[in-house]
């Protein structure tokens, strides 16, 4: 019983098989026909039919569609800070609109920092201003005081050296000579008192006695003035000798203390102007700088949000830069000048192609080409070569022994463009050196050498026959064929004795 069940479930499943191999072979066959009707040359078991057609010489190079003229924003502030919004890329946005946000916390705080520093140190500027006036009038005061100084010590030793020290002198003098005068007159009045004496005669002796009182007064009074004259002579020396000299020396030691005096604080007042000047101008630097680093910080808060300049795609990161994109997300670190969005002018679009350094001889700026989307195939755009750097450089920069390239740049030059064409976007490139205009060509894979001969494998009625050619041009796909063939023969792309897959 279970051997039966298991034949017939094997009988339905090959029924099955058969059905699915058949409708799949029809399938086929339906479309065949289709395929052959799109592309005419197209020929089943790959044989291509010849054609005589306009023929592009060049090379194909591959390149990347770039706008011309790139919008690049990054952040312009020179401040650490983090990215905390950003719009998706291949986001459509419009002119104006906020397409980034970095963090301000840290920046707002310290812009208030600075405008508390800022205040303080105005309010520090008026007091140590008001300081300074205040210095200004005491200096004005202590010199002015030291200068009276000067001008009394100098009044009193002019007037001492030129009126008080002569009257001094010619006061001893007179002192002197009076003391001398009373001294002769004492001593005329004494002789002649002792002449009287001796040359009278005395009746009484009382009269006697008298007269000799007189004479001892008269000697007395002598004496009294040759004392009183050698006084006035002692006091006439020690003041030529002491007196008048140390008086000169104390007045004029006076006037130069006065005038050293007047010095010091002339030296005293203006090292403290300087000092408070010097305090005053420290606090109008710290101002100005608080004030421009205050400015500046200030500027920096409409640099922490990038506006779109125009309509366009977003495209994370800088195209142009070969090597070393951030990644950028939400909560990267940012830094100044890291562009972290593109908005590509997709009015004005050029191709970036690399030269190989063996294609060089064979292009040249001005040469047209053709470009063709990787993508989407059925575009052909017309172009033209604009610029070849002059000097190559290694495909891969950090790889001294890798390929080098020229960087080339490629122009649109049709009147319009296919609006599916957009930067980015991968095409090939064909550069048009040569065209030559109806002639015959094939596949380079239909051409093969056979002793010493090029070949092609004509397909005939009979079978695949050998036909040797003449050819011509090549390009990296076709090659032009001189003798050998005509238009609408057939001819394979491999060798046909060797087995269809071969």
């Amino acid at each position: 019983m279970k051997k039966s069940k298991k034949i017939w479930t094997l009988l339905i499943i090959l029924v099955l098989l058969g059905l699915g191999g058949g409708g799949y072979y029809f399938y086929t066959l339906k479309k065949a026909p289709e395929k052959k009707a799109q592309d005419p040359n197209a020929l089943p078991d790959r044989i291509y039919r010849v054609r005589r057609d306009a023929m592009i010489l060049g090379v194909t190079l591959t390149g990347s569609v770039n706008a011309k003229r790139k919008h690049k924003l990054a952040m312009e502030a020179p401040f650490a800070t983090k990215l905390i919004k950003v719009v998706d890329e291949n986001t459509h946005v419009k002119k104006g609109q906020v397409v980034a946000e970095y963090e301000t916390y840290d920046l707002n705080l310290r812009i208030e920092d600075l405008r508390v520093l800022l205040d303080n140190r105005k309010k520090d500027l008026e007091i140590a201003e008001e300081e300074l006036e205040i210095l200004k009038s005491s200096n004005e005061a202590d010199i002015r005081t030291a200068t009276d100084s000067v001008i009394s010590a100098e009044d009193a030793y002019n007037k001492y050296w030129r009126l008080e020290g002569p009257r001094d002198k010619d006061n001893q003098r007179m002192n002197v000579s009076d003391a001398q005068t009373a001294m002769e007159e004492a001593e005329d009045a004494m002789k002649e008192a002792q002449t009287n004496f001796r040359n009278t005669t005395y009746s009484t002796a009382e009269e006697e006695e008298k007269a000799l009182t007189t004479v001892n007064s008269a000697v007395q009074k002598y004496e009294n003035a040759v004392t009183n004259y050698n006084s006035k002579l002692l006091e006439r020396k020690i003041f030529r000798r002491y007196t008048h000299p140390n008086q000169l020396k104390n007045l004029r030691n006076a006037l130069i203390q006065a005038k050293l005096n007047l010095t010091k604080v002339k030296v005293r007042t203006q090292s403290s102007l300087l000092q408070k000047e010097k305090q005053v101008h420290q606090i109008k630097t710290q101002i100005r700088n608080y004030d421009r680093d205050l400015r500046r910080h200030e500027s920096y808060l409409p640099m922490m949000k990038l506006i779109a300049p125009v309509d366009g795609i977003v495209i994370y990161g800088d195209p142009d830069r070969r090597w070393g994109n951030p990644e950028v997300k939400v909560g990267m670190d940012a830094r100044r000048k890291q562009v972290i969005i593109t908005i590509p002018d997709m009015s004005q679009l050029i191709v970036d192609v690399n030269l190989p350094e063996q294609y060089r001889s064979k292009v040249s700026v001005g040469n047209k080409v053709i470009i063709t989307p990787d993508s989407i195939p059925t575009i052909k755009e017309n172009g033209r070569i604009t610029n070849i750097a002059s000097l190559p450089v290694t495909l891969i920069p950090w790889d001294k022994n890798s390929p080098k390239i020229y960087q080339t740049k490629v122009e649109f030059t049709g009147n319009t463009r296919d609006e599916r064409v957009v930067s980015g976007m991968s095409v090939q490139v064909e550069v048009v050196s040569k065209i030559l205009p109806n002639v015959l060509f094939v596949p380079i894979e239909a051409v093969f050498e056979e002793a010493g001969n090029l070949i092609v494998y004509l397909k005939t009625d009979d079978g695949p026959e050998k036909r040797v050619v003449k050819i011509g041009e090549a390009n990296n796909n076709y090659v032009q064929i001189l003798e050998g063939l005509v238009e609408d023969d057939e001819v394979y792309l491999y060798r046909p004795f060797q087995g269809a897959g071969k």
